[in-house]
């Protein structure tokens, strides 16, 4: 049987709108001491079951006469709710701690990790929330994340209604603002100061 054009051409339509519908980018200007120094770009791509998300920062600032540059990635791959694995690295001029990370899914709900050279495993997980997941959806309900840098899980903590502060393994925190389940900002305390990570 043979198709007419114009119908033809709404399948088209629709089906490359559903697959643009897949893909979400995310970006936010980072702020310190009233002046913005980078961005911040969150990217999710969806494939059917599979799920590549993507945190990519790059920062310049100038503290104290001195020159500070901060570059990170994080990248997780994911089938259906679970991670099966995850890449990350940090990267300053100075001051900071430079960072390397791998995670691998392994057997049954097994993790192999790698950070900077040490080998880590964690045993009984399935992770299915990670720190990269903050900048797509608001985590209701939950308490301890993944973090794909730092390979281990981190506490999260719900201050009020869409408010949630994450604290990192050196007693750091980033707290996360939300409005209608969409993150709007994040403010991050750090030696040099406070940074705020804002939607633009």
């Amino acid at each position: 049987m043979r198709i007419p054009s114009f119908l033809l051409i709404s399948f088209l339509y629709v089906g490359s709108t559903l697959v643009k519908a897949q893909n979400t980018t995310i970006n936010f200007d980072v702020i310190y001491d009233g002046k913005s120094i980078g961005t911040v770009t969150a990217s999710k791509e969806i494939e059917g079951k599979k799920v590549v998300k993507n945190l990519r920062s790059n920062t310049d600032a100038k503290v104290l006469m001195l020159s500070v540059h901060v570059e990170s990635e994080v990248k997780v791959h994911s089938e259906g709710e679970i991670m099966t694995s995850a890449t990350a690295y940090r990267h300053a001029n100075r001051g900071a701690e430079d960072i390397q990370t791998t995670t691998v899914k392994g057997a049954g709900n097994t993790y192999d990790i790698i950070k900077n050279g040490e080998k880590i495993q964690l045993t009984h997980v399935g992770i299915k929330f990670c720190v990269t997941d903050l900048y797509f959806s608001e985590p209701l309900g939950i308490s301890s994340i993944f973090s794909s840098t730092y390979g281990a899980f981190l506490p999260l903590k719900y201050i009020s209604k869409g408010v949630y502060k994450l604290v990192l393994p050196d007693g750091k925190t980033t707290t996360f603002t939300y409005v209608n389940g969409k993150l709007t900002q994040a403010i991050a305390t750090m030696s040099l100061g406070d940074i705020l990570f804002k939607r633009k």
